[in-house]
């Protein structure tokens, strides 16, 4: 489907990050076999802020993963001006050099164009993945699926679990911004926290 926007044209203030298909939300990895009803979905939309989010929490978690493989990052809650608030545990508190180490790789990523792909695994294999990872909360959650595969993202060959859609490639996701913050508790500073980082679109 990917194509079929291309050539129908997208506003590239504004670019189509998914569509109604025939009354059904789907990925622009979605194949059309025949003639189809076809609405695009922006920014603008709130299921395309949504996919832009998640997609860029993706981006943000595989560029930590690459800098700093040790770290461990969890996307807590959405903030009002329209971010993330990520927790990453594992490592010391991020500097501000750190901060635009992962700022600056996030931005190779998107200039690559790097495409996020889509697997479904068996659900075993899923579990074991974040167990080595030290994903105790995804442990949990997907120990009590009752279906026995999951479907993964991978981007840049990094594999990850995500609740809903994603936009295909990194080029999508060329606004956006990343910045830290102290925890209001120093207590939780270094064992339970570095300092959360913010990504903003």
């Amino acid at each position: 489907m990917e194509k079929f926007v291309q050539v129908a044209g997208s506003d590239p203030n504004s670019p189509t990050l998914a569509a109604i298909v025939d009354h059904e939300l789907r990925e622009l990895t979605y194949r059309i076999e025949g003639d189809a009803e076809v609405m695009p979905i922006t920014m603008a939309d709130s299921d395309g802020f949504r996919i832009y989010r998640r997609s860029l929490s993706f981006l943000l978690v595989t560029a930590i993963h690459e800098l700093f493989p040790q770290a461990s990052v969890y996307v807590d809650h959405s903030l009002t001006f329209g971010g993330y608030f990520c927790e990453v545990k594992g490592c010391e508190p991020f500097t501000e050099e750190e901060l635009a180490r992962i700022d600056a790789r996030m931005r190779e990523i998107v200039q690559a164009d790097e495409p996020i792909l889509k697997e479904r695994v068996p659900l075993n294999d899923a579990i074991a993945l974040f167990q080595a990872r030290g994903d105790e909360d995804k442990v949990r959650l997907q120990s009590r699926r009752r279906k026995d595969y999951l479907t993964l993202y991978q981007l840049r060959g990094f594999r990850d679990y995500f609740h809903g859609y994603m936009v295909p490639s990194t080029g999508y996701l060329n606004v956006f911004s990343c910045s830290g913050t102290r925890p209001a508790s120093s207590s939780s500073s270094r064992a339970a926290a570095r300092p959360c980082s913010s990504i903003r679109s």
